[in-house]
């Protein structure tokens, strides 16, 4: 992709183009920045929002015992999406107005729920629960220990789960062209339209930024995750280890 983007003449059977230029890229930018910034809008809100939801939804199964069965939480990942969005275009009906963004992002956030919440999953049930025992015994409110116990020991998978979000809000096609009714346009939606038929290179940038977006962000998690467990070991312990077999300091 990176080579098409960037060749100006490539004929058959030469191994590489005879010609390169950046004259696709100049085409292009005004318009494929546009749709950068639209994409990478939805994509962080209603990443963010599902993470939220995810989160939540832990914490209540945690405190109240809540047992449902993953395969009900996962059905938005093995249900046909246009079986599902036809249904939910149905719900819009009743709705006055042009929200078509709203419906976008509800929509996808509808789709990165489960996949957010199946990357919590394993993270919150190995966390070991009399870390938020001790801090509550010591008089801490509970958001106090979620936010400064809890929180931080999880935080990798927290953003290995956000950069999932994002991810898959960035690569959805259907609920973004069915409800946006063709208004909303995403590095997806451009990329499919292209593929039928369009110049290749053209078609090579918006395929190479879609597949650089979720590369960025799950390199950004990496990193700020890694920068965090650094400073934890500073301070004379691991992330995962448990509060009883802590080194005591006389």
């Amino acid at each position: 992709m990176v080579v098409w983007s960037f060749a100006q003449r490539w004929r058959f059977p030469d191994l590489l183009p005879s010609r390169y230029s950046l004259r696709f890229w100049e085409y292009e930018w005004q318009g494929i920045l546009s749709t950068i910034q639209q994409s990478l809008s939805l994509a962080l809100l209603s990443s963010a929002i599902a993470l939220v939801l995810a989160l939540i939804a832990h914490e209540y199964r945690i405190k109240h015992g809540w047992t449902i069965p993953g395969i009900v939480i996962a059905l938005p990942m093995l249900i046909p999406q246009l079986s599902m969005l036809f249904g939910l275009q149905v719900i819009t009906l009743f709705v006055e107005g042009n929200y078509h963004w709203l419906w976008v992002c509800w929509s996808h956030v509808l789709f990165a729920f489960p996949f957010v919440y199946l990357a919590l999953d394993g993270p919150w049930r190995s966390y070991n629960p009399r870390m938020t025992q001790v801090a509550l015994s010591l008089g801490k409110s509970p958001l106090h220990v979620f936010l400064h116990v809890k929180l931080p020991q999880l935080l990798s998978a927290v953003l290995f789960a956000w950069a999932i979000g994002i991810s898959v809000s960035l690569t959805q096609y259907l609920p973004t062209l069915i409800l946006g009714a063709g208004r909303i346009t995403t590095l997806t939606t451009e990329a499919v339209a292209l593929s039928s038929g369009f110049d290749r290179r053209v078609t090579a940038i918006y395929a190479l930024w879609q597949a650089l977006l979720p590369l960025v962000f799950f390199t950004l998690a990496v990193l700020l995750s890694r920068i965090k467990l650094r400073r934890i070991s500073v301070k004379g312990f691991d992330a995962n280890e448990s509060v009883s077999k802590r080194p005591q300091r006389l």
